[in-house]
């Protein structure tokens, strides 16, 4: 069976939901009405014996006998139609008019109630017990009225149930569906329209000028469409920038072997300066991919971390000890300066690469005898740990490019990184809950500025 469709289902539920609310409704409306009956039952029956026991009073001034008396007011009221006992103060009847009742059902036994429903074969009566004394007599006056009444009431009131009931049932499923339809519509106009959106342009759902539900949704869908479009655009520039970016060292490794074995003899030194060659650009490549798999496995949310206790400014030493043969080579010096003992946690190889990354970038961008500053400054609940280099600065236009991936502002400086290395201390510190920024830039150098929290 195929599963009913969202209308359907919507239209079941509220017909179902209005088959019960209509259900407790009528049941309701029954036992009020029953209340009532019985309410209006008991005013009349207090009518009648207030009737009842002045016609006795009456006839006891002028009647020596309450028995004769008794009857006299029974007969008085006979016309009524109520079933009527007249006791003495022993209990015993002095007058009665059962009208289809017995006596021992009509009298009250010991213990019950003034006011009570009497359950006979012939239907339900209510009866009425009030005991009175006219001077020195002392009587109890019983009167009792059918309730056929009321049981016809509630029979008339459920057949209009019965034949109410289905047609609003059937007029409100009818109409259910028409709102059902009538409320779905936009979300099939926009099931459609989502249907034919190609994964390039700009097409969306258009402006949802609703404010409700449906206009929510539609701008979540919009914002969903733009992010994707986005995270596309941005696997197939990164696609792109790295077959670009990995197409140059293969070139230049195949060209290398080509033109070595493009002539059947070669010198010792030839083939040792192609083998360098190749070494080189196979160590930038495997530098590279290296990066490019970090970088992909942090998109992806696959890069776990391991974090340890560490203090921060003996990674950062180390990094700076590193760091420093490439500094040596290119007549740069690299200082530290700031407080010890700085408590973090965090990954210990993943912020070893990213201090380098940073170190390694000043002393890349730095002159000879430049020098390169690191210094490490905690405050509060979060450290600051500040590279500087003495290079020439980043124009106004890039300090937004710089940390995009394959970003290289330097033509000449292109052999010596991949373009990765400020991305990927960037996602190395928004990992571990801080920040990398470039704190500012001039002609007399740059400094990056990672905020990291400090460990409890």
């Amino acid at each position: 069976m195929r599963p009913l469709s969202l209308r359907g289902r919507l239209t079941l539920w509220y017909t179902v939901a209005l088959v019960l609310v209509l259900l407790l409704f009528g049941a309701d409306v029954l036992v009020v009405q029953a209340r009532l009956g019985i309410r209006r039952a008991d005013r009349e029956l207090d009518s009648v014996h207030a009737t009842l026991a002045t016609v006795l009073r009456e006839e006891l001034r002028e009647l020596d006998s309450p028995q004769l008396a008794a009857t006299e007011a029974k007969n008085a009221i006979a016309s009524l139609g109520d079933a009527i006992a007249i006791l003495d103060d022993k209990g015993a009847p002095l007058a009665v008019q059962l009208q289809g009742l017995t006596v021992p059902q009509l009298v009250p036994a010991a213990g019950m109630p003034a006011a009570r429903t009497l359950d006979t074969a012939g239907g339900n009566w209510r009866v009425h017990t009030r005991p009175e004394r006219f001077g020195p007599v002392a009587m109890t006056l019983v009167v009792a009225r059918p309730l056929t009444d009321i049981a016809r009431e509630q029979h008339e009131v459920r057949e209009a149930m019965l034949f109410v009931i289905p047609i609003a049932l059937l007029l409100a499923g009818t109409g259910g569906w028409w709102l059902a339809s009538i409320g779905l519509r936009p979300i099939a106009v926009m099931a459609k329209r989502a249907t034919s959106i190609p994964l390039t342009g700009l097409e969306d759902l258009g402006p949802v000028p609703r404010d409700d539900e449906l206009g929510q949704l539609a701008r979540a869908f919009n914002g969903l469409v733009a992010r994707l479009r986005a995270a596309l655009q941005t696997q197939r520039q990164f696609m792109a920038d790295a077959s670009h970016e990995l197409r140059t060292p293969v070139s230049i490794i195949r060209t290398a072997a080509d033109v070595t074995l493009g002539r059947q003899f070669r010198q010792e030194a030839e083939y040792r300066e192609a083998l360098v060659l190749a070494g080189t650009q196979a160590r930038r490549l495997g530098t590279l991919v290296e990066d490019m798999l970090v970088l992909a496995r942090a998109d992806a949310g696959a890069y776990p971390l391991r974090p340890v206790n560490l203090y921060l400014d003996d990674l950062v030493e180390e990094c700076r000890r590193a760091v420093g043969v490439l500094a040596a080579e290119r007549g740069v010096a690299v200082t530290s300066t700031g407080a010890s003992d700085v408590p973090i946690r965090g990954d210990e190889e993943l912020l070893r690469r990213l201090m380098l990354n940073l170190m390694q970038n000043a002393v890349q961008h730095s002159p000879t005898k430049g020098v390169v500053s690191v210094d490490v400054s905690p405050n509060g609940s979060r450290v600051y740990v500040r590279v500087s280099d003495s290079g020439t600065g980043v124009a106004e236009a890039d300090r937004a490019r710089i940390f995009d991936r394959f970003v290289q502002l330097d033509p000449s400086r292109r052999a010596d990184g991949t373009g990765l290395g400020l991305p990927i201390a960037r996602w190395i510190a928004e990992a571990h809950q801080g920040s990398l920024s470039l704190e500012s830039t001039g002609p007399s150098g740059s400094t990056f500025c990672v905020v990291l929290p400090v460990a409890s």
